[in-house]
């Protein structure tokens, strides 16, 4: 069994110096190549298809001739037959035209009463000669008169002839084929350019462009450090620039990804830092006015500054415990739990909530929400964020004419709910770090109630953020996504 295959090793050796070849050749020139390869072919189809129609055309043409002829030989037989007149019937035997070799005209007792060929006549053509006629002679016809047989006309072709004729008809018709063969190739060679061109010139484009960035990012050593590949078209050497810059990017995004987690590692530590630092002087501040309040109660114990300073201690010990809250509240991890809810009844909620807060500085809460809009959302959640937003605005707005307005839209497949105040708004130079924690505009704040908000947007694969307004005041917006983006978004419950 071992020389079983020996055709398919043949023709792999055959094809093998083809495929170096090939391998050599430019793109422009392989597709020159391939786009005047499909022309010879349709070239090749049309021509193959209009040679054997032009031949079977006058071959139809000449076997329709010979047997009207013969035919009409057989019809002119009729009279001179029944007549018996032999001049008449000699003179229909001997044709004028090139493609007749013999005509045979026999009479109803099959006797050869004329013939082209004269040792014929007399001649009785038994049963079985007439059986080989038509293998001889090509074409027949009945001699009648009314419904009686009178005799038959066999004809023979000059096949010689016919093919000559056939030939020359041919040969006029190769030659205009030629001639459209020259001028197919004339324009093949001309379209196989342009097309080569179109398609090779994005790609030429793209490996310039990839050249240049090879450059800028480094890459040169890694495409033109293979020399061998230089024999190569463009799409190999493409291709090529592709995995050695895909292999580069990815060395350069590990890079990024350490160089990343070393910045959020230091930016944690900063964080910490400014945090403890921003706990650490509240704590100060709350427990200096607390040792100097207990300090005159002590040396003093006057009974008309005792309710003041108790009271004093008392404001700071709760300023105290309320930057504590605020601070377990923001160092705990939240487990979200979504549902379908209708957005206008829940901001009603949280503005009946805060009701007495609005209602003690006279400021006006507006709500404009359509019915019926819905988003997916953890009700606890977003009502705590809802809190810090309304206590906020209601700090901000200017006592017995302030103004909060509550708007809720559909937005991009998801939700938008703003809460926008008239007062003095945020500073330009506070509005890039007010959503960090412990950074306040108040004079009193913890400092963490826009980062809790953050950070429960966060959860709900959402976002917050100051828009600017036309007048004075502040606007936050709050964007929950849809529940298809939602469920496409990584959960956030593991934070």
């Amino acid at each position: 069994m071992p020389n079983e295959y020996w055709y398919a090793d043949l023709s792999f050796a055959l094809m093998l110096p083809f495929s170096k070849a090939w391998q050599r050749l430019t793109w422009r020139s392989k597709s020159m190549a391939l786009v005047l390869l499909l022309v010879a072919m349709i070239y090749l189809l049309i021509a193959f298809f209009v040679y054997t129609s032009v031949r079977e055309d006058l071959t139809s043409q000449v076997q329709t001739e010979l047997q009207r002829l013969t035919q009409s030989i057989a019809q002119a037989a009729a009279n001179p037959l029944l007549l018996r007149n032999a001049g008449q019937l000699e003179a229909l035997a001997k044709s004028s035209n090139s493609l007749v070799a013999r005509i045979i005209i026999t009479d109803s007792s099959d006797t050869v009463v004329a013939s082209s060929e004269l040792p014929l006549v007399g001649e009785q053509l038994n049963p079985k000669e007439q059986a080989g006629l038509p293998r001889i002679y090509s074409y027949q016809a009945s001699i009648q008169a009314g419904k009686d047989l009178l005799g038959t006309v066999w004809l023979q072709s000059n096949n010689k002839q016919i093919n000559q004729l056939i030939n020359n008809k041919l040969n006029h018709t190769i030659s205009r084929l030629l001639l459209l063969g020259i001028s197919t190739a004339i324009i093949g060679l001309v379209g196989a350019y342009l097309v080569s061109l179109a398609i090779t010139r994005p790609v030429s484009r793209l490996m310039r462009e990839m050249t240049q960035m090879e450059g800028q990012l480094g890459l040169a050593s890694l495409t033109h450090g293979h020399s061998a590949d230089a024999s190569k078209d463009e799409l190999y050497r493409l291709e090529l620039a592709f995995r050695s810059m895909t292999q580069r990017l990815q060395e350069h995004l590990q890079e990024l990804r350490k160089l990343h987690q070393r910045q959020q590692a230091m930016q944690c530590m900063v964080t910490i830092g400014q945090m403890s630092s921003q706990v650490a002087h509240e704590i100060r501040n709350a427990l200096s006015s607390v040792r100097g309040a207990a300090r005159y109660l002590v040396r003093y114990d006057d009974p008309a500054n005792r309710e003041d300073f108790l009271r004093i201690i008392e404001e700071e010990v709760q300023r105290l415990y309320d930057m504590t809250q605020g601070f377990l509240d923001f160092g705990r991890s939240y487990e979200i739990h979504p549902s379908i809810q209708e957005v206008r009844p829940f901001l009603e909620r949280c503005v009946q909530r805060h009701h007495a807060d609005m209602e003690a500085r006279a400021i006006t809460v507006h709500l404009h929400c359509p019915a019926g809009l819905k988003a997916s959302f953890d009700a606890s959640l977003l009502a705590q964020a809802m809190s810090n937003l309304l206590l906020n605005a209601c700090d901000a707005a200017p006592e017995r004419s302030g103004i909060i307005e509550i708007s809720a839209y559909a937005e991009n497949g998801g939700i938008k709910i703003l809460v926008t105040d008239n007062g003095p708004g945020i500073p330009p130079a506070r509005r890039n770090e007010i959503f960090k924690p412990y950074v306040t505009t108040k004079t009193k704040g913890s400092g963490l109630g826009l980062a809790v908000v953050a950070k429960i947007m966060m959860f709900h694969e959402g976002t917050v953020e100051l828009q600017d307004t036309d007048g004075p005041g502040a606007c936050f917006a709050l964007y929950l996504p849809s529940v298809a983006e939602t469920q496409l978004a990584p959960s956030s419950q593991s934070h």
